[in-house]
């Protein structure tokens, strides 16, 4: 075999450097070991630059895909943005029809007008929501106005219109409200000199006190002198009382409409919480965790089925496409049922808080390569000194592959056969006893119950004492010892000092997650920035 002149030269150093005393056989047998030797640190070599390469290419890949998806987010946000929009600029130019007509016809005196426009608004259930809807809808068009703040009572007052004066006031229009330069309907209809409307006005509540801009009341206004007889001679007592009645109503109104925000904010909180429940069950083992223990079980028996040659390999193969069919149903299940919370979430915020079109996401934020100085390095102490563990909220699922290249011990939660009680139990102990972290990736699942029911099954409130970190104090971790464990787990073997070192770490795809949740551990949200990286 002709060697290279580095390896020549490589063995014949090997070579120099043998005593003399050994047999030809045993300096041929030490160059082929030197040789061989030369070949396993190239072949290791070689095996972490693939390494390297395919975790860097996989970084990339997922980089790239979490861009795509965030992209495609930011389009059908903004698609739902510019419908909703357009919707509204539909609705206001709808409302400003009806308000024109509104307007027009009550100067006019077209009660039918009138009513047909109060009926358009009607479009909602005939439910006791609906009835308040309604009512708001109704006081909305009774109470518009014209550029220069003139409502469709005044407008009817200075028509002289006496039995829709009467329609408008019943149906809760103010009789007192200014218009153009000050002037209430009273003022405009004595202005105008309409007697019947003047009187009208007067028995359901209309002040003649009120002062225009130009200083004058009602009566000092007056075209006709019977006008001014009725305004001058009218009981002021009479006004007083009907203005109490009316602020009575207009209270009433007010706590209905309270009501009617509270009754609104509560059905949509309800749709929440069915919408939550639902994806709870979607996510739960019921679907998904069966779902993937299914494949993962067809997966088994296929690779088991190769190596023992049993010829069934195209029985398996199948099996594993059903079992991967299931469970791209039940994944599509469960996105579709969390972009329906979302969208309901969305709905309740901006009704709990009109003034806001977002709550403040709870937790921090970081790209996947401030992660190390975030999570593990932890400057500034952020974490140890809030005392909870992190949970990553990552949807690209980049810090998942981050960490499986560290020397963690790495549990996805998805694999029964990784969620075992004495598996689980076994990555808990050695985390702890080399001071290491513990991470446990749930995926696109939120699997907080199953993970806690096989903590629970290692030993009795294990999670609860794992999260409030009981379990580090006074050597209590040594509860988990097992006769069978072997010498590298013997009490003896824990220090302290590796104990303070390990970290519990949840990663998760689903960004939804209860309150609960996000306010026992310290959430880090993974966000991808524009360039993908």
């Amino acid at each position: 075999m002709e060697l290279s002149p580095t390896r020549s030269w490589s063995l014949s150093n090997c070579m120099r450097s043998l005593s003399p005393e050994f047999s030809p056989q045993d300096l041929a047998a030490q160059t082929i070991q030197c040789a061989y030797r030369q070949h396993l640190a190239r072949v290791e070599h070689n095996k972490r630059v693939r390494e390297k390469q395919d975790y860097e290419e996989a970084m990339d890949r997922l980089q790239r895909e979490a861009f795509v998806a965030m992209v495609k987010r930011e389009q059908e946000i903004a698609e739902r943005e510019r419908q909703k929009e357009e919707m509204e600029r539909q609705r206001k130019r709808e409302e400003q029809e009806c308000k024109t007509r509104m307007l027009e016809g009550a100067f006019e005196g077209d009660l039918d007008e009138i009513l047909a426009v109060l009926k358009e608004v009607y479009r909602v259930p005939f439910d006791e929501i609906g009835r308040v809807v309604r009512q708001r809808h109704e006081m909305g068009m009774v109470e518009c106005t014209d550029a220069h703040g003139n409502t469709p009572l005044s407008e009817a007052a200075g028509g002289g219109h006496p039995p829709l004066i009467r329609f408008l006031i019943e149906k809760g229009a103010n009789p007192n409200s200014k218009g153009g330069y000050g002037r209430t309907p009273l003022y405009r209809a004595a202005f105008s000199g309409h007697l019947a409307a003047v009187e009208i006005l007067l028995q359901l509540g209309a002040d003649p006190r009120i002062y225009a801009d130009d200083g004058n009341r009602p009566e000092e206004v007056g075209s006709t002198d019977s006008v001014i007889n009725v305004l001058q001679g009218w009981d002021l007592t009479t006004t007083d009382t009907m203005l109490h009645k009316m602020e009575a109503v207009k209270e009433k109104r007010l706590q209905m409409e309270q009501q009617q925000r509270q009754k609104e904010a509560a059905k949509l909180q309800d749709q929440v919480s069915e919408l939550t429940k639902e994806a709870v069950r979607s996510q739960k083992e019921v679907i998904q965790w069966r779902a993937y223990a299914e494949l993962n079980k067809r997966m088994n028996e296929h690779d088991k089925c190769e190596r023992d040659n049993m010829g069934k390999t195209a029985i398996t193969l199948q099996a594993i496409h059903d079992a991967e069919a299931v469970l791209e149903v039940a994944r599509a299940t469960a996105t579709t049922t969390q972009e329906k919370l979302s969208v309901a979430k969305m709905e309740l915020r901006e009704k709990q808080q009109e003034d806001s079109s977002s709550l403040p996401m709870k937790g921090i934020n970081c790209n996947i390569r401030e992660l190390d100085d975030v999570l593990l390095k932890d400057v500034g102490n952020k974490i140890r000194n809030d005392g909870r563990w992190p949970l990553i909220i990552d949807p690209s699922g980049q810090a998942a592959v981050f960490l499986r290249y560290l020397d963690t011990n790495y549990v996805n939660a998805l694999n029964p056969n990784q969620m075992q009680p004495s598996v689980l139990r076994i990555n808990l102990l050695g985390a702890i006893r080399f001071g290491k972290m513990l991470v446990i990736d749930m995926m696109e699942v939120n699997l907080m119950e199953v993970v806690t029911r096989m903590m629970e099954q290692i030993q009795t409130a294990l999670m609860d004492e794992l999260l409030n970190k009981q379990l580090l104090q006074n050597d209590r971790y040594l509860s988990l010892i097992r006769a069978g464990d072997g010498p590298e787990y013997s009490p003896m073997e824990f220090s302290p000092v590796r104990a303070e070192k390990f970290k519990f770490l949840l990663i998760t795809k689903v960004q939804n997650l209860p309150d609960e949740m996000l306010s026992t551990f310290y959430p880090i949200h993974i966000v991808i920035n524009n360039s993908g990286r």
